[in-house]
């Protein structure tokens, strides 16, 4: 491992294209990412899902991708963008009257909510998110729209004013192919979702505890002012029963297939994989079978860790050359972000060291650039150390 030739030189840039640059790390595997010559993940292994993306979305590296770009229906996965306005937007203590419009049909999924009832909009979103509830995503969607049109809007049109609240929100997060029609993920013509843009959406709601740990939840019961022992709700999400993974959502339509979005560790690195539209198969009894999802889930997260090295470039020796030369410039990686090289090309690993103007001390200094090849793999933020 060494770096390419030109490296080692400090390059200074204007604080506009430095900012730029620092938006461009957050997340450099989103659509709105700078155009580079960048590491094409491999396809997954075979699967019957239509679109698949795995990312480190710590480190900002591509992991796996089958029609990373494609449009598709992604039935409640849509939740995660609804989760989002709702954060922003909701005061969590506030109680929310059910009424019957929030009310689904019995094939929908559902907490059961009864009209008359009053919940918080704190435990209204644990029921949009472990059981995949579109009655309370709906009383949340309608109170947010509501509040934003002000008055006593009629509720439908209080959820249209919700949805366009979730469309400027997936744009806001680069999520450029993806429009939403309604707030649960029923399917509707021109509701779609890419598998980058969920993955997208999925680290930023990530970022925020309250969502964190309500997709990590397995089982609550939510508070009610009618039901003395409340409304029971368990997760939806199999690999998270069974300890597989930490988050995140389900989403299951005819048009959708099975739909599936999960986070993992390694190290202290995030990884978030995405499927959309696997296989739907029946049952003996006539009953709908979607855990395909979750065996090929089982099946990337197994080729993450068989397909990966993980490296940690912060510690010595473990990029020729690296250390040294920060230490020259006196800048330093952070501790603990690994590094996933493609286990069968580790050796071609090389960096770039791009710096801008000296900062004060912990300040963003420029970035680690990383290569497999000529084919930039990772970047990584340089902290000024003197």
């Amino acid at each position: 491992m060494s770096s390419l030739v030109e490296f080692g030189h400090r390059v200074g840039m204007p604080f506009a294209l430095a900012v730029m640059l620092a938006l461009t790390l957050a997340r450099p595997w989103t659509a709105d990412a700078a155009e580079l010559n960048r590491y094409e993940p491999p396809a997954p292994p075979p699967l019957s899902a239509d679109a698949v993306f795995v990312a480190d979305v710590t480190s900002g590296a591509e992991l796996f991708a089958l029609n990373p770009d494609t449009p598709l229906p992604p039935a409640s996965l849509t939740k995660i963008v609804s989760a989002l306005v709702i954060l922003e937007r909701a005061n969590l203590d506030a109680m929310i009257e059910i009424i019957p419009e929030d009310l689904v049909s019995p094939e929908e999924s559902q907490v059961g909510l009864e009209a008359g009832d009053r919940l918080s909009a704190r435990d209204l979103l644990y029921g949009a998110l472990i059981p995949s509830g579109n009655d309370a995503t709906r009383a949340l969607a309608r109170q947010i729209g509501s509040e934003a049109l002000g008055g006593s809007p009629d509720p439908e049109r209080a959820i249209a004013e919700f949805v366009a609240l979730m469309n400027e929100k997936a744009q806001q997060l680069g999520a450029a192919d993806s429009q939403f029609a309604n707030p649960t993920g029923i399917d509707a013509e021109g509701h779609v979702m890419s598998a980058r843009d969920v993955a997208a959406v999925t680290a930023a709601a990530l970022d925020d505890p309250l969502f964190a740990e309500i997709v990590a939840t397995p089982s609550a019961v939510l508070d009610s002012e009618i039901r003395p022992d409340g409304y029971p709700v368990e997760t939806t999400n199999l690999l998270l029963r069974e300890g597989v993974v930490n988050g995140v959502k389900t989403g299951t339509t005819p048009a959708a297939g099975g739909c599936l979005v999960t986070s993992f560790a390694v190290g202290g690195n995030t990884i978030v994989a995405v499927v959309l539209g696997s296989d739907i198969t029946e049952t003996a009894e006539g009953a709908q079978d979607s855990t395909i999802r979750f065996a090929e889930t089982r099946g990337l997260l197994s080729a993450v860790n068989s397909s990966y090295t993980w490296l940690d470039p912060a510690q010595p020796g473990v990029v020729a050359g690296l250390q040294e030369e920060l230490r020259v410039w006196q800048v330093a990686l952070a501790d603990g972000v690994l590094l996933p090289a493609p286990a069968s090309a580790a050796a071609r690993l090389r960096y770039r060291l791009v710096l801008q103007p000296p900062a004060p001390a912990e300040e963003p200094a420029g970035v680690v650039q990383f290569f497999i090849d000529d084919r930039l793999l990772s970047e990584q933020t340089a902290f000024q150390t003197g």
